[in-house]
């Protein structure tokens, strides 16, 4: 990949809209752009002011054919999201208009831009950072509102200026140890004691980020949440309740759902990839079958189970096999169908299933009418994953390069307390710290892998 010339995309979703924006950056990008694009001010490309909307006519280059009438930006280097020039041409939204200004930008000699190729050349350019980077992906893909504050507040810096502050520290640490090796006849070495206090406050500020990890997995990911139960039950009741819809088809014949069904709902803020699952009995039918199979494997990848009984039947065997499959899981147990009687109260089930009365959640899920009990089932889902509140300035990490980069200082951290304790000398600690400082530059992509970077801008669309 060429670094500084100039590469063009349509950077909004391909389809009919009311306007599709095309972005050109690079050193050529005003001197491509103004083949094509003629302001009506009477003024060519170069000389309109920057960040400024101005209207245009864009004519193709060979013949000068009026191709749309558009708005054209052009926001001059550094002071653009990539740090380059950067051209941003606002068309009107269909395909085939879009498409043909950005065949002509190639003509005149832009290239296409690669995915993430924007974002990756911000990075480089020292306007963005790896978190920054991934937290712009991440609010792209949000699929809920605590996902996306929180990708937000990343986005703002908030999660790099917390990275970056303990980086701060480590990096004063190691001058510490630098000076004093340099100069011994005038600054004393520190103390067992000092050297601890230093150590352990880096150690313990890595290890209060690590312990943000799942929430801020839950925030962007979502709960994989699995309705598990035996036949008509009303699993599929269920899943239309919590996400006020007729997602799924709600029967009295027992075996209606042959597959998985799965639908993103928010609750609380949280997303839920809820799956409506087979229901699970011995059956002869080949495609129950393959039903019950599939319903099987989701629950084993479940974070969250929600286990449907009956409550206006006896717990049969089939309920107690399959809470036995799910029981070391996190289980929320939902006593469904209390407008038709329940024949027991909650000890009976707590006794027969082995398990907390806090588990239980009493629902009524009529095929018809206003479903009850989902309103306690929602706050006990937000209570057992987002335990406490969040405040607007809490900012999570959120995806396993962050966090093994991050364990990966931790235990440099820890080395290090240890190495403190067996009387290690302050030069050798140095080398340690340096080690520590780099392992902390990974997170933010200051000192990363180019392999790595790829892997994260390689997440993006072409435009982005």
């Amino acid at each position: 990949m060429k670094v500084f010339d100039t590469i063009a995309a349509i950077a909004t979703p391909i389809g009919v809209g009311g306007i599709a924006i095309i972005r050109i950056s690079g050193d050529s990008a005003e001197e491509c752009a103004q083949n094509i694009v003629f302001p009506k001010c009477g003024k060519a490309i170069s000389y309109i002011e920057s960040h400024k909307l101005t209207l245009a006519d864009v004519k193709r280059a060979s013949d000068g054919a009026v191709l749309d009438e558009v708005l054209v930006a052009v926001m001059r280097s550094p002071h653009s999201y990539t740090g380059e020039t950067v051209v941003e041409i606002n068309c009107h939204g269909g395909h085939l208009v879009a498409e043909a200004i950005l065949e002509e930008l190639f003509k005149c000699g832009a290239r296409q831009a690669e995915a993430g190729e924007f974002t990756r050349r911000a990075f480089m350019n020292g306007k963005t950072d790896l978190l920054r980077a991934e937290a712009t992906i991440d609010l792209i893909h949000s699929n809920s509102e605590l996902g996306q504050e929180n990708a937000a507040r990343a986005l703002s810096g908030k999660l790099s200026e917390k990275v970056n502050k303990i980086r701060g520290e480590a990096i004063g640490f190691a001058a510490n140890l630098s000076a004093i090796a340099d100069y011994p006849d005038e600054i004393d070495e520190m103390s067992d004691e000092e050297l601890n206090e230093r150590i352990e406050k880096i150690s313990a500020d890595i290890d209060e980020m690590l312990k943000g990890f799942k929430k801020g997995k839950i925030m962007r990911d979502g709960i994989m949440t699995v309705i598990a139960g035996r036949p008509n039950v009303g699993k599929s009741s269920l899943l239309n309740a919590i996400s006020r819809s007729e997602r799924a088809i709600v029967t009295d014949i027992p075996g209606t759902t042959r597959d998985t069904v799965e639908e993103y709902v928010t609750v609380k803020g949280i997303a839920l990839r809820l799956i409506d699952t087979a229901g699970i009995r011995e059956s002869q039918n080949s495609v129950e079958q393959i039903g019950i199979e599939r319903a099987k494997d989701k629950m084993s990848q479940a974070e969250l189970c929600l286990f449907v009984v009956d409550a206006s039947d006896d717990i049969s065997k089939e309920d107690l096999e399959i809470f036995r499959y799910i029981k070391d899981r996190n289980v929320i147990i939902i006593l469904n169908k209390t407008d038709k009687g329940g024949k027991h109260d909650f000890d009976y089930y707590a006794k027969v299933l082995d398990t907390d009365k806090e588990n239980f959640v009493l629902t009524a899920t009529p095929k018809s009418g206003k479903a009850s009990g989902i309103d306690v089932l929602e706050e006990k889902i937000a209570e057992r994953f987002m335990a406490g509140t969040i405040s607007k300035d809490d900012v999570f990490i959120s995806n396993d390069r962050q966090k093994d980069a991050l364990i990966k200082a931790k235990q440099i951290a820890d080395n290090m307390k240890a190495a403190i304790s067996a009387g290690m000398p302050n030069d050798m600690l140095y080398i340690d710290l340096e080690e520590l400082v780099s392992a902390l530059g990974e997170v933010t992509g200051v000192t990363v892998q180019d392999e790595i970077i790829d892997k994260v801008f390689e997440r993006f669309c072409v435009g982005k």
